[in-house]
C-alpha cells in the first residue's frame, strides 16, 4: 500500500518530565522534517574510487510555520511568559485646537497616568508628524469613570488659533487586563516532547491518521518578528533540533493507525 501526504499536523509541546501540555500549535500552515547525516568514505586503487563508507553525525531539524500565534507560544519563542502589568504604556494624539471660553484647548482621549516620572509633551505641528514649537498646557480631569473629560487648556506663546493643530505625546495607565513579556538577554527557549497528529492517505481513498511523537526536541532561540502594510499577513517560524531520547535511540516515532 502507498500512501500520500496533503494535510497539516496538530502539534502539541510538552514538559519532557510532567508530559504536561506547554503549548497547542493548531494553525499551522506547514511543518517539515529535515534529516541530514555524513558520510566518510574509504578511497583506493587506481582513479581513488569510493570503496567502503561510514554514516554518522544524524541531525534532524523541524521547521514549522504558523498563521496564528497565542501568548504561550510565544512565550516558547522568546523563553519566556506573559505576566500582568500595571505600568503606564505610551500615547500619541493629533487634535485640533477648540475655543474654550477665553482659552484655547484639546480633549484628551484618556486622562495622562499620575505615576512620577512620565510627563506629557504638547506641540504645535502642520501635519500630525512634523514636530514643531513646544507648547505649554495645564491639563485637567473632571469627572469619573466614562463620563471623565480630559482637557489640555494652553498657556503661554505661542499663541494658538481656532483649528491649529497639536501632538499630545503622554502615557495612560494600561488597561486591568494588559500583560508583558519580556525578551531578556539571559533567557532562551526550553527543550520540550512534541506530538503531532495529521493523516495519510493510502491508495485505497482512505485517511489514515498518522501520530509523530518527537521525544526530544530543542526550540532554536532564532525568530522574527515581521510587520508590513500590505501582501498576505506574515506567519511565524518555530525552528528546532530534534535531539535522541535520553531512554533509547528514537529521535522521531511515526504511528501509523491503520484498521
Amino acid at each position: 500500500m502507498q500512501y500520500g501526504s496533503r494535510e497539516i499536523c496538530n502539534v502539541v509541546l510538552k514538559d519532557i518530565k510532567t508530559k504536561e501540555p506547554v503549548v497547542y500549535l493548531e494553525s499551522l500552515t506547514t511543518a517539515d522534517i529535515d534529516v541530514k547525516g555524513t558520510t566518510v568514505w574509504a578511497k583506493g586503487g587506481r582513479g581513488a574510487p569510493k570503496r567502503i563508507g561510514w554514516d554518522s553525525e544524524k541531525d534532524i531539524t523541524q521547521k514549522m510555520e504558523s498563521a496564528l500565534i497565542t501568548k504561550e507560544a510565544f512565550g516558547v519563542l522568546a523563553g519566556s511568559k506573559f505576566s500582568a502589568t500595571t505600568k503606564p504604556v505610551h500615547k500619541k494624539e493629533v487634535l485640533t485646537v477648540v475655543d474654550d471660553a477665553t482659552d484655547k484647548s484639546v480633549t484628551l482621549s484618556a486622562k495622562p497616568t499620575a505615576t512620577a516620572g512620565y510627563l506629557t509633551f504638547f506641540y504645535k505641528t502642520d501635519d500630525g508628524s512634523s514636530i514643531g514649537e513646544k507648547l505649554t498646557a495645564t491639563v485637567t480631569t473632571t469627572g469619573t469613570g466614562a463620563a471623565a473629560v480630559t482637557k489640555a487648556k494652553f498657556t503661554g506663546a505661542p499663541v494658538l488659533a481656532t483649528g491649529d493643530i497639536v501632538i499630545v505625546d503622554y502615557y495612560v495607565d494600561a488597561p486591568a487586563k494588559s500583560q508583558t513579556i519580556s525578551i531578556d538577554a539571559d533567557k532562551f527557549p526550553g527543550t520540550y516532547m512534541l506530538e503531532g497528529e495529521t493523516i495519510w492517505r493510502n491508495e485505497a481513498g482512505h485517511d489514515v491518521p498518522a501520530l509523530y511523537t518527537i521525544p526530544k526536541l530543542k526550540i532554536s532561540p532564532n525568530f522574527v518578528i515581521s510587520m508590513a502594510m500590505n501582501g498576505e499577513p506574515k506567519p511565524f517560524h518555530f525552528e528546532a533540533a530534534i535531539l535522541k531520547d535520553s531512554k533509547s535511540q528514537s529521535m522521531i516515532l511515526i504511528d501509523l493507525l491503520e484498521e
